[in-house]
């Protein structure tokens, strides 16, 4: 009985459509297929299977200059390779299902699948040469660059303060300022840092906009206030 022959741009189909009801279920959104990420997802599928190496670097390279090798201009690169192998062939819908099946049973290529710092997918599949059927699939997710937030925090209270965004916790001395990019969208939270016996107190809990302004003041009584300008960092 000859072996399963699957439909490859059909499994590339699939696996997206997989990818993105997993991300859906929770609650994050679909991710829109990228031509320049699936142009360098399918070279480096063929790049794999021909040269039976499977490694992220099977080239020589990472995937992050695999995507910049296209012309992808990111924010934030991350890449899942799977290798699945059966003497009797896959149909097209089983392929899809063991790749992604595997990807998720692995912690970190689960991550790369529910990743919030990405919005862009591609896929590619390719068949190794031999007799036995070995495929190899790699999906390749990406932030575009267009797509980065960039935000300042200026702080000329007389006070030590902190902000947090994407749940990670920055120290403001007085007279200091920072300015903060990231891939994706969140929450900027000011607050002043507790002491040995006090925890610490929220200034301010706001979207952050990108090329805004952010000035922690004191107000006449020096307690730290937010004031947010009607401008961009820029300026």
């Amino acid at each position: 009985m000859a072996a399963l022959v699957p439909d490859l741009p059909q499994v590339e189909q699939h696996i997206v459509e997989m990818t993105n009801q997993v991300r859906q279920e929770q609650k994050l959104p679909a991710l829109k297929i990228n031509a320049m990420l699936a142009k360098a997802a399918r070279a480096y599928a063929q790049k794999v299977a021909n040269s039976g190496t499977f490694s992220h670097t099977a080239d020589g390279r990472t995937p992050t200059q695999r995507a910049e090798s296209v012309g992808y201009k990111h924010c934030d690169i991350a890449e899942n390779l799977a290798m699945d192998e059966d003497g009797r062939g896959f149909d097209t819908g089983s392929l899809a299902i063991q790749a992604v099946a595997g990807w998720m049973n692995s912690p970190p290529h689960r991550a790369n699948i529910l990743r919030s710092t990405v919005s862009e997918i591609g896929v590619g599949v390719a068949r190794a040469p031999g007799a036995k059927p070995k495929f190899i699939s790699v999906e390749l997710f990406g932030q575009p660059a267009s797509q980065i937030l960039t935000f300042k925090i200026k702080n000329v209270a007389n006070v030590e303060l902190s902000y947090s965004f994407g749940g990670k916790a920055h120290g403001l001395k007085p007279g200091t300022s920072v300015v903060h990019s990231s891939c994706a969208p969140g929450r900027l939270i000011i607050s002043k840092p507790g002491g040995l016996f006090s925890s610490s107190t929220e200034i301010a809990n706001v979207s952050a906009e990108d090329k805004q302004l952010y000035t922690l003041k004191s107000d006449a009584s020096g307690t730290p206030m937010l004031e947010i300008a009607k401008r961009s960092i820029s300026q």
